[in-house]
């Protein structure tokens, strides 16, 4: 990945991964989505439940 795509872009990916990104892209400093879209994806998922449930 480092020798394609611009250095400041960002790699987001919704999530599971199924095949479609390879694993070598976790070592990227660009790749934030096992980090930071993790965690934000667990909090709007817990506020939806929420709102919901009641």
């Amino acid at each position: 990945m480092n020798e394609k795509g611009n250095k400041k872009m960002i790699l987001m990916h919704p999530l599971p991964r199924v095949g479609d990104i390879d694993m070598r892209v976790d070592t990227d400093p660009r790749a934030v989505y096992l980090s930071k879209q993790v965690k934000n994806g667990l909090h709007v998922r817990m506020a939806l439940l929420s709102l919901i449930l009641g």
